[in-house]
């Protein structure tokens, strides 16, 4: 059954930078194969996904090294990630097979009495059978050893039955005990996968956690919810007026202006493709902004005043 792991393990070595297509028809496979191969081990399929091919971040000009990286430390972990699968299915192939102990029952004969004893015990309990005071002639030395090693022999077989009994449960505990200890390590494997990417997104973000804004800023506003920028700091909104005119709405900042010595005492501002406009933030900053688009979005780009 490892031909087709195998198979997969050797598109990964031979794929090609930005092969999109292929790389999503081997994890689409790898992800099948392993549920089909390893289905008490629910999480193997599940690591399959969390290989990142791709930065989880993006900065304009940072060029195409990141992308690069990310695509080769991915490939790398998917090649392991089958490779280490197809040994564990080399090594589950090479143990024997465990074989479950069969339930024996075993017949115990339980010593009583000699032969002649019970002839005459049978003999004297017809006899007593006739007699009105049958409790008055039993021969009690007799019967009660008797009695109580036909007693003892059947306690002794009930408790050899159930000690059987406990020991397949016993025994069906155990196994389950082993798949539970198994599944609990794949939890801790894809447990140490998902840290790790956090580590290495961690490692990405600057000390400093002010970043500052890269200009121009394009910004793509929706007719149908607004956008935020400088970091959150700000929001804007539009809605689509007559013609190939829009009006925004700010939050966030001291207002907006048609002209850059304007009052900046208005928070709303009606545009239209070509125009120019200017923010001022709550800092005083002035941003020169122009419309590149306003039909179906509001496209803005926002540059910093020189």
């Amino acid at each position: 059954m490892t031909e087709k792991l195998e198979d997969l393990k050797r598109r990964a070595q031979n794929l090609r930078y930005k092969d999109e297509k292929e790389l999503d028809d081997i994890i689409r496979k790898s992800k099948m194969y392993l549920e089909k191969l390893f289905p008490n081990k629910f999480t193997y399929a599940s690591e399959i996904g969390q290989i990142r091919f791709f930065p989880g971040y993006y900065v304009s000009g940072m060029g195409d090294r990141p992308y690069r990286e990310s695509w080769s430390k991915g490939q790398q972990k998917l090649i392991n990630l089958l490779d280490t699968r197809i040994e564990e299915l080399k090594l589950e192939s090479s143990k024997p097979k465990s074989i479950k102990p069969e339930v024996q029952v075993v017949e115990r004969i339980v010593e009583v009495q000699d032969q002649e004893k019970i002839n005459e015990l049978t003999q004297e309990i017809n006899t007593l059978r006739q007699t009105k005071s049958l409790w008055s002639k039993i021969n009690w030395g007799i019967f009660i050893p008797i009695l109580l090693s036909i007693i003892g022999g059947a306690y002794y077989f009930g408790y050899q039955n159930g000690k059987a009994q406990f020991d397949i449960e016993k025994l069906e505990l155990f196994e389950t005990n082993k798949v539970f200890l198994t599944q609990n390590d794949s939890l801790k494997t894809a447990l140490d996968a998902s840290q790790e990417l956090v580590s290495e997104l961690e490692q990405l973000v600057p000390d400093n956690s002010e970043l500052r804004q890269k200009f121009p800023l394009k910004v793509r506003i929706s007719f149908l919810s607004p956008t935020s920028i400088f970091n959150g700091s700000t929001l804007i909104s539009a809605k689509e007026d007559f013609g190939d005119k829009a009006i925004l709405d700010f939050k966030g900042i001291k207002g907006v202006s048609k002209l850059y010595s304007g009052d900046f005492d208005s928070l709303r501002i009606e545009i239209k493709q070509g125009d120019r406009f200017y923010i001022k933030d709550e800092k005083g900053v002035i941003y020169p902004v122009n419309v590149l688009s306003s039909g179906v979005d509001v496209d803005l780009e926002i540059t910093e005043k020189k």
